[in-house]
């Protein structure tokens, strides 16, 4: 897509999200006796109080946004995804940079469900129900109605396709927690890093660039070649030549591996999360499937490596860090200021407080944005 359109759009976006937060803020009511009323996500009224201090959280990921806002220390009491970590495979930077939130009293004994006895007992201010749809909607009300405590639903947007959703729900969590003004800043780094990549993307016909592939994807486990994301950030706001656009969801797709050798992509990526699927997963495919073999990116060398960004729900420090390295390779010139690693940890230390990309390299085999050298596989 051409890159003054792709702007148009999402300066149209940015005008969707300032109106999004207005209506939040016109939303938020006083209630009296030390409380206010918003309006969630969901649509949903809820009471809450007006100083805040204490959370806990139920929903895949919930602590991700809560960390991005520098409000880890008010949580109480997590979901099971967030109960658990391991610092030698972690992909989550907000787990990584702050592994004492797994160590935190359940809320729930499966993801997603809040159980009325253990939030009694934890008695949070609030609780932030990370859902969507009217099954979220109506087992928040029916956990308010068990305990009493208010239950504030939000979704995770995606900053890059859904940054008026995204920028909603920040905001909206930013009254909740009293980090209005963090949440202000969030919403503009994201904006700031989205406008940025779409603007150094050079304006060319599609068919003057490389044609490229990203295999090795994880959603709900990890995969080999075949796995893409249709929507891959790195690729779409870069304008890059993908043949999988548009098809299967937005997260990923599965992609016959005949489509892949019709596409031959002249540059491939693979997502390192493949590092640990079943039979080595995407580098070892294009080592020693003869299928492979014949594909230009192969004979040219043409493989590099990014950074799994997918685990309980889309890592968006991640997904940036990723689409900054997929510009130094696909625009060189335009992309020559940038230097991946450390690009990365400044993603990483203003969203989750810490320089982390060392660790989440080790973590993948220290093969993290690289060309890589199939022998050595």
């Amino acid at each position: 897509m051409n890159k003054k359109i792709l702007l148009t759009i999402f300066a149209g976006l940015c005008v969707i999200a300032f109106c999004s937060c207005a209506g939040c803020v016109a939303n938020e009511t006083d209630s009296g006796n030390g409380t206010i009323t918003i309006i969630d996500d969901l649509g949903r009224e809820v009471v809450i109080p007006t100083d805040v201090k204490t959370v806990a959280l139920s929903g895949s990921g919930s602590a991700r946004y809560v960390v991005y806002l520098q409000a880890e220390d008010m949580i109480i009491g997590v979901d099971t995804t967030d109960n658990s970590t391991n610092s030698n495979t972690e992909a989550r930077a907000y787990m990584l940079a702050h592994p004492e939130i797994a160590t935190l009293p359940l809320l729930g004994a499966n993801k997603a469900i809040i159980s009325a006895e253990l939030a009694l007992g934890l008695a949070p201010d609030v609780i932030l129900y990370s859902t969507e749809g009217s099954e979220g909607a109506a087992a928040a009300d029916e956990a308010t109605a068990q305990t009493g405590i208010p239950v504030v639903c939000f979704n995770q947007y995606d900053p890059a396709y859904e940054f008026d959703q995204f920028a909603f729900d920040i905001r909206l969590l930013g009254t909740v927690l009293g980090k209005e003004q963090r949440a202000e800043d969030v919403v503009n780094f994201f904006g700031d890093m989205r406008d940025d990549l779409i603007q150094r993307t050079p304006d060319m016909e599609m068919s003057e660039k490389p044609v490229v592939y990203i295999g090795g994807v994880s959603n709900r486990g990890t995969h080999g070649m075949t796995s893409t994301k249709p929507e891959f950030i790195g690729f779409t706001l870069l304008s890059a030549n993908q043949k999988a656009t548009g098809i299967g969801g937005t997260d990923s797709a599965n992609i016959a591996k005949e489509k892949i050798l019709e596409w031959n992509p002249d540059i491939i990526f693979v997502d390192l999360g493949t590092l640990n699927a079943a039979g080595g997963g995407a580098l070892v495919e294009l080592k020693t499937d003869p299928s492979y073999q014949g594909m230009t990116a192969v004979l040219n060398g043409e493989i590099y490596t990014v950074m799994p960004d997918t685990s309980c729900k889309a890592n968006h420090e991640t997904s940036f860090a990723n689409a900054y390295f997929v510009g130094t390779v696909l625009y060189p010139e335009q992309f020559k200021d940038i230097d991946s690693h450390k690009k990365a940890d400044e993603i990483y230390t203003f969203l989750v407080g810490e320089p982390i990309f060392a660790q989440l390299n080790k973590n993948t085999g220290s093969l993290a944005y690289q060309k890589v050298d199939l022998s050595t596989i």
